[in-house]
């Protein structure tokens, strides 16, 4: 006989509850609201977007965010942060912004946990290097979509369109001054699998991917809070810039005031309202935090991978696309040795994937690599393809 809730707590938790959802905004998303492809009859301290959390948290690829990289890449610096970290701090920014706002807060984490599980080894420039790949067969690859497609279409979890959809639109590099629920959004699977698969396509951009929801909207830009003064620190701690060499502007310059002022500025300029605002004078600082970081950061070869060249990272991954290609198309032994069994427990779904992507073995050799942490892949290419 399994352990059951005491029902006199149970009735206590419930009117809790009760008083707790009275207290969110009109414009928070309800855990009744949450749309599914199968039922689910949460427990009263289980509830739909909690047990969301929780898929996410149990899923293979959240354990490998810890061995891929944020922005610098194969240094053996514990307090250098990783894909891991980050996804920690745009979840609590994200609540603690969310909270003043009375969203739903249990939506805000699930979006934020799951939001780069597409990310593949070497950050955005092994996001590139995938892509170059992709659009050799008609398509593209962006994390944020390949994020969606692995939770929808891999391993296909029951997780709620709000959070598959959050993952989906999410997506940081353009930053807007204002965020809103998308007018269009999605109301049921079949919405959020077609415009999965325009975007796919790419033939959706950052601005057309908007999320449905309030919570959705937060997370996109808190991503972009998360990161950008994170990245100045690490790029400080490994003496690759000064401080100095960054502007001061009415958000700071350092990590921990970039974060504090943008949560105000957003709390005061989104309370209340169906939207997620920042004020002009917030916006153009934070534009140019952005540029800067660019400049000093992201294009210089601080970000490089130690030790290869954009070149050699592109043969490397040429070479291990192919080689899984030639083997899905063969004999079979890499990919049910290294890649079907770690995709998902649930091996009915798995089989499932793979068949509905018989014809479509270029996809499927692309989401292996892009389920891979940085030093598996070195180290999958060194003993398969480097002899």
């Amino acid at each position: 006989m399994r352990i059951e809730l005491d029902k006199s707590i149970e009735n206590i938790l419930e009117q809790q509850y009760l008083r707790k959802d009275e207290l969110l905004s009109e414009y928070a998303t309800k855990d009744f609201e949450a749309i599914r492809k199968d039922e689910y009859t949460p427990k009263i301290f289980r509830r739909q977007f909690i047990r969301d959390c929780e898929v996410v948290l149990n899923l293979p690829l959240f354990n490998r965010y810890a061995g891929k990289t944020q922005v610098f890449s194969l240094l053996d610096n514990d307090d250098i942060s990783t894909r891991a970290y980050h996804v920690q701090l745009v979840s609590r920014v994200a609540r603690t912004i969310g909270s003043a706002l009375s969203l739903n807060c249990d939506l805000i984490e699930a979006i934020a946990l799951a939001h780069d599980l597409g990310h593949c080894p070497f950050g955005h420039r092994g996001e590139k290097l995938l892509d170059n790949v992709a659009k050799r067969y008609g398509y593209r690859f962006f994390h944020h979509v390949q994020g969606a497609r692995y939770l929808l279409n891999i391993v296909k979890s029951d997780l709620s369109l709000q959070v598959i959809d959050g993952v989906l639109c999410h997506n940081g590099e353009e930053i807007l001054p204002c965020y809103a629920p998308n007018e269009k959004s999605c109301k049921n699977f079949e919405d959020l699998q077609e415009k999965l698969d325009l975007a796919y396509e790419g033939k959706l951009n950052d601005t057309g991917l908007m999320a449905s929801t309030l919570e959705g909207c937060l997370v996109r830009i808190c991503d972009v809070i998360a990161y950008v003064g994170k990245d100045r620190q690490d790029a400080e701690k490994l003496r690759y810039v000064r401080f100095d060499d960054f502007s001061d502007t009415i958000l700071g310059k350092f990590n921990h005031e970039i974060i504090a002022s943008l949560c105000a500025d957003i709390i005061n300029n989104s309370f209340g309202k169906n939207h997620i605002k920042m004020s002009d004078g917030a916006y153009d600082a934070l534009m140019k935090i952005k540029d800067e970081n660019y400049a000093l950061i992201y294009k210089s070869d601080h970000s490089k991978v130690d030790g290869y060249s954009d070149e050699d990272l592109q043969n490397i991954v040429d070479k291990v696309f192919e080689l899984i290609l030639t083997d899905l198309n063969g004999e079979r032994k890499l990919i049910d040795k290294y890649y079907r069994p770690y995709i998902y427990l649930n091996s009915k779904k798995v089989d499932e994937y793979f068949q509905e992507n018989l014809n479509f073995p270029h996809r499927v050799a692309i989401d292996m690599i892009a389920g891979m942490s940085d030093k598996y892949l070195l180290g999958f290419y060194e003993k398969h393809c480097d002899k």
